[in-house]
């Protein structure tokens, strides 16, 4: 058996290499990575969603909404009713909502506590939920002020723009995470190489001397070092798949999944949750970029791996007197 691995391997590096070590090493760190990973696609699937939502979101304050409009006629409709019809005739407006005393009383508590007892007259907040890509236009924001002078119309371009930054950041941050983390693993594959280089150094030797060409030698190591290292991806990358499934069901409602479909409490106890969550995960339920790189995670390491095996034995071959 040992006679028979050993004329397959040519070097025996079955014997020299430190298979476990190695295996368990490159599976941890593509476990790092892919959880990276999977944290960069969720912020940034969440981003986006939040900050498309914020853009179809306005808010209009009216300030005195029960005194008449402006226009000089008696009898004309209040102020907040000439601002809520102009906004519900006009085309780009889903919804125009005017927020009750509860709805504003539990919008302001955070910031001025009771809004019973605030010394003064609060204005009146409509939300208007516009249609996908559609903006207030600047006739129809000079008829609002008309009707109603005083009225303000707050977008939420601000934080939209915070929530890219924020997501900008954390993508930033991931990948530094992910260059890290390779840097490691090309120093721990450069280590194993180096011990199986010890291990073998009379035979690499005397093959060396005998005619066998660096590139020959460097194949034989990096062969070895890229089978040991896409075991290792595979095994992180497997090991990810649950703790990514939970985080992604979890985050389901955030991303505007129902309730019902999505959180624990429909499912019968945690070990059904995370089989569903794991379920939908290998469907492909999940965002396309995400699946895209966890199945990219083996594949790096293997590269990874294999170009560090041919850098380390190389210029440790050339180094031979």
């Amino acid at each position: 058996m040992n006679k028979s691995r050993r004329m397959r391997d040519g070097l025996a590096l079955a014997r020299a290499l430190p298979d476990r070590s190695l295996v368990l090493m490159v599976a941890a760190m593509s476990l790092l990575a892919s959880l990276t990973f999977a944290c960069a696609v969720g912020a940034q699937s969440l981003s986006a969603r939040w900050a498309k939502g914020a853009a179809n979101l306005v808010t209009v304050q009216i300030p005195d909404p029960d005194r008449p409009a402006a226009s000089g006629h008696a009898g004309m409709p209040s102020r907040l009713q000439a601002v809520l019809t102009a906004l519900q005739a006009d085309s780009s407006v889903v919804k125009a909502h005017r927020l009750d005393d509860k709805e504003l009383d539990r919008l302001l508590k955070p910031w001025i506590g009771d809004t019973s007892t605030a010394a003064i007259p609060l204005p009146a907040v409509i939300e208007v939920d516009l249609a996908p890509d559609a903006t207030l236009s600047d006739t129809l924001m000079s008829d609002l002020v008309a009707k109603a002078p005083g009225t303000l119309v707050e977008k939420n371009d601000d934080w939209r723009g915070q929530l890219h930054a924020i997501a900008s950041s954390l993508v930033a941050c991931a990948g530094l995470a992910l260059i890290l983390v390779g840097a490691i693993g090309a120093a721990v594959i450069g280590m194993a190489t180096r011990l199986g280089l010890s291990a073998r150094r009379e035979s690499v030797t005397i093959l060396h001397e005998l005619g066998a060409s660096d590139g020959y030698v460097a194949r034989r190591f990096g062969g070895r070092i890229a089978l040991l290292s896409f075991g290792g991806g595979i095994a992180g990358t497997l090991l990810s798949l649950p703790p990514i499934a939970f985080l992604t069901r979890l985050m389901a409602p955030l991303a505007g999944a129902s309730a019902d479909e999505s959180a624990p409490g429909a499912l019968r106890g945690w070990w059904a949750f995370c089989s569903s969550a794991l379920g939908t995960l290998l469907r492909g339920d999940a965002p396309q970029s995400l699946l895209i790189g966890l199945a990219c995670v083996p594949l790096a390491v293997t590269l990874i791996g294999w170009l560090t095996a041919q850098v380390i034995v190389r210029v440790w071959l050339r180094r031979l007197p």
